[in-house]
């Protein structure tokens, strides 16, 4: 029975990646007010450097690392379509817990989720178009569809929605059970893909999972260090913007990529490749963001 449940398993792909996303969009934006952004517009310089941290420096640091490095065409286009997406919404839970400023995570996802509808698939347009089967070309009118309605319109429902609860708990509860849902449908999407046989880690060679672990600590330790020590910014602001810029949507870059390529047909193998890169980055991003949440955690409980 088990084995029949996988075996249809990419016929809803598609439907528990959107599912998903836009339940994780909705809580997110359940707790984010409008006040989170109109206090940055104050001290903007964060949140400036934040948006040019995603839509410029981590594109173009991906691109030199492609480059210089020879990997498969589907891993290179998972690598930049990982680039092309904004933060995602667990970042702002990770500053949270690492003591950061929420309210910078808060706008700056949704900032850079706003941003994602023109800069994402022109990144991708940009970067990954060659490294496609000749047959696909980048389809910006796709990748801006699913921005739209499986991450603006929830997010913004998300928002209208918190001024229907008075008390902020409620609304805090609120967000976390709808949260928690959204993670699980995520737990169905990596075991469905994994019970399936699309993602096999027996395909590719130690260096990809080295390689995804160095990229994402490669982000994380350049934007936090590099904005607290460079830039000169509060730890709070500067732990704020290396995780958002470390800890990626990869709920909306599965999507697209099941948009793009499906779990079966003529292109299965190749989208099975770059689902192998957007699954791992997802769990990577969870355990190199977790270090300086911890480690900050340990600071300041001993000052």
């Amino acid at each position: 029975m088990l084995k029949d449940l996988f075996d249809q398993y990419p016929h809803y792909h598609h439907f528990v990646a959107s599912a998903q996303l836009v339940l994780a969009m909705l809580g997110m934006g359940i707790v984010t007010k409008t006040r989170d952004f109109v206090e940055l517009v104050l001290e903007p310089k964060p949140m400036i450097a934040g948006v040019l941290y995603q839509v410029v420096g981590i594109p173009l640091l991906t691109a030199a690392m492609v480059f210089l490095v020879k990997f498969p065409p589907e891993v290179v286009v998972g690598f930049i379509i990982i680039a092309a997406m904004p933060g995602g919404s667990l970042s702002n839970i990770y500053t949270h817990l690492g003591r950061g400023n929420v309210a910078l995570s808060v706008a700056l996802s949704g900032v850079t989720t706003l941003l994602a509808l023109v800069t994402a698939p022109l990144i991708m347009r940009l970067l990954a178009g060659d490294h496609l089967p000749p047959e696909i070309t980048m389809p910006v009118g796709v990748v801006m569809r699913e921005i739209f309605l499986f991450l603006l319109i929830p997010f913004g429902v998300g928002m209208s929605l918190a001024r229907l609860f008075k008390n902020d708990g409620i609304a805090h509860l609120g967000s976390k059970w709808v949260v928690r849902l959204s993670l699980l449908f995520l737990a169905i999407l990596v075991v469905g893909s994994l019970g399936s046989g699309r993602i096999d880690f027996s395909r590719y060679s130690a260096r990809i999972p080295v390689a995804v672990l160095l990229y994402c600590l490669i982000i994380q330790i350049i934007m936090l260090r590099g904005s607290q020590y460079l830039l000169g910014f509060s730890a709070r602001d500067a732990m704020a913007l290396g995780i958002e810029s470390s800890m990626k949507n990869t709920n909306l870059a599965v999507l697209i990529s099941a948009s793009l390529f499906g779990l079966e047909g003529q292109h299965a193998e190749y989208g099975a490749g770059v689902l192998f890169v957007l699954l791992l980055y997802g769990g990577v991003s969870l355990g190199v963001a977790g270090v300086p949440v911890l480690t900050h955690l340990r600071q300041t409980s001993k000052a």
